[in-house]
């Protein structure tokens, strides 16, 4: 087996462990320019590995490409394509980072896996700091989670994924019992989310480990102590939540994820576009959610058949891989605990959302990849390659800036409306609309600041303010035809320039997109009956 070059191993190891560490220090952000930056990390050293190895492109390398060409091509008939550019620039980040690590040997992805063990146990001595100081506020809550992720199932998650790796290091003997007592702390930090799904199965991970030791008799004591311990903490659990009103909730986002499909069979709705369309195709009220909380049946909502097939095909590889790895024999327990780790993140997934969170994402993808090995050799002529790679990396700069460039505009933009000065923040709105066309919000706001200038001024003059309004709502509409808040705002801009038809049509479309939301109604009778 030819071995990748130590010098490629050390910058691979670096640019994966930075990259960990911003998904994760960023509180498992969705903010765009901090996926740009882990982005780019990531491009750039799949570019440096492309261009310095030679490599046969077999089933996992022809799956991830599976994977990613079938979710490109949800873009395709998205009607919210700014949402589906953004999730595509977090999955390529995150397949590119699991492709690279694909490069290196088991002993460096030992060393590597350090950054994410520190992690998980820098994110557990939060929860118990938070617990101990406020043991009532922890299980209901205050802000405390939204500062560091969308809830605490999002954390559980990645402690989940992350806690069957502790086990490869207690089992060498360097520093066991320091790690035995690292695995329990983390243990119990799952626990304390008293999120089932991952309680139940980091619980079944410490029995599979112990297993392996199962001749013992004192690890036979603890097998049965842990199967106890997994009972009782099942019941604990479930005594902290009075209802399972959430199942029933899940019923409805899953069957809200199968009439978006039905809509959208082939190439789905848009890869992270179920947020968009939820309120719109939901059957019943039921609890707002982002995600469908479950993994297949958000892919099936969001990328059609061709998306779960390709994310099929990514599985298939897996599990084939592992099999092929156990008839092998060689670091058997390596991959053991890799494959237990994919196998209850999934599982996990099947009830919840933290797959589709950018950090976790990054780490499933990384994990996954650790069950492959690609043979590399040496390239000749790296200077032509590098001039092409470069070429390559100063573009995807080039398109990847503009973005930023337009937050930037968009945000001197709302202090400017907010400070009252409306024309200046209509010359900031433009100039963001420029550097990115995709994005609703800007022309929103942009039509918010010249119907201000209609609201000032009633006049001859106030009249092109107010046509310049709808004109630029009605450009948001286009880019987002299923919010329901775009709908209402222009049938208010129509109602307060007293064209009664045209803001009852869009009120009436506001309803329609939104039919649960008991304010589109009243706005409804208000305009109808003035």
């Amino acid at each position: 087996m030819l071995q990748i070059k130590k010098s490629n191993s050390i910058i691979t190891a670096f640019i994966l462990s930075v990259a960990m560490v911003v998904s994760i220090l960023s509180k498992f952000s969705f903010v765009f320019p901090i996926q740009i930056v882990i982005f780019l990390l990531v491009f750039s050293l799949f570019i440096y590995l492309v261009n310095t190895n030679k490599f046969k492109i077999d089933l996992y390398i022809t799956a991830l490409i599976v994977f990613f060409i079938t979710t490109c091509l949800s873009y395709i008939n998205a009607d919210f394509k700014l949402n589906v550019r953004d999730y595509i620039i977090i999955l390529s980040s995150a397949l590119m980072a699991g492709f690279s690590f694909s490069f290196l040997s088991v002993e460096w992805k030992k060393k590597i896996f350090i950054v994410p063990i520190f992690i998980a146990l820098w994110l557990s001595m939060i929860l118990f700091i938070r617990f101990l100081t406020n043991p009532q506020g922890f299980f209901y809550g205050d802000n405390f989670y939204e500062t560091m992720a969308l809830n605490i199932n999002v954390i559980a998650g990645f402690l989940a994924l992350i806690y069957p790796l502790f086990f490869i290091y207690v089992k060498n003997k360097q520093n066991k019992k320091a790690f035995i007592a690292l695995t329990i702390f983390v243990l119990i930090a799952i626990s304390l989310t008293k999120c089932r799904i991952a309680i139940l199965l980091s619980y079944i991970s410490t029995i599979i480990f112990l297993f392996e030791y199962r001749k013992n008799k004192i690890i036979k004591a603890l097998i049965v102590l842990s199967i106890v311990l997994l009972v009782c903490s099942i019941v604990y659990v479930s005594s902290l939540k009075s209802s399972f009103n959430s199942i029933g909730d899940r019923f409805v986002w899953w069957k809200t994820a199968y009439l978006i499909f039905k809509e959208n069979v082939i190439f789905g709705c848009g890869f992270g576009n179920y947020m968009v369309l939820f309120k719109t195709f939901r059957p019943e009220l039921v609890v707002n959610t982002l995600f469908a909380h479950n993994i297949f049946m958000q892919l099936l909502a969001e990328t059609g058949i061709v998306g779960v097939l390709g994310f099929s095909v990514l599985l298939v590889s897996f599990y084939m891989k592992f099999i092929k790895r156990m008839k092998e024999g060689e670091n058997s327990f390596f991959y053991i605990c890799i494959a237990t780790s994919i196998t209850s993140f999934i599982i996990i997934n099947l009830v919840d959302y933290s797959f589709f969170v950018p950090a976790n994402m990054l780490m499933f993808f990384i994990v996954f990849s650790s069950m492959f090995y690609i043979e590399t050799e040496q390239r000749k002529n790296l200077k032509v390659n590098l001039y092409i790679c470069l070429l390559i990396f100063v573009i995807a700069v080039f398109f990847l800036s503009k973005p930023i460039i337009a937050n930037n505009y968009y945000k001197k933009g709302i202090d400017s409306y907010v400070s009252g000065y409306y024309k200046l923040s209509i010359e900031e709105f433009e100039k963001a609309i420029n550097y990115d066309k995709k994005n609703p919000e800007y022309y929103a706001q942009i039509s918010r600041a010249y119907f201000a200038l209609y609201h000032n001024n009633r006049g001859e003059q106030g009249q092109i303010y107010a046509d310049n309004s709808i004109r630029y709502l009605k450009q948001a509409i286009d880019l987002n035809k299923y919010s329901a808040q775009l709908k209402e705002s222009l049938a208010a801009v129509y109602w307060n320039n007293d064209k009664k038809e045209e803001a009852l049509k869009y009120i009436q479309e506001a309803v329609k997109y939104d039919k649960y939301n008991p304010y589109y109604e009243e706005e409804y009778y208000k305009i109808k009956n003035s």
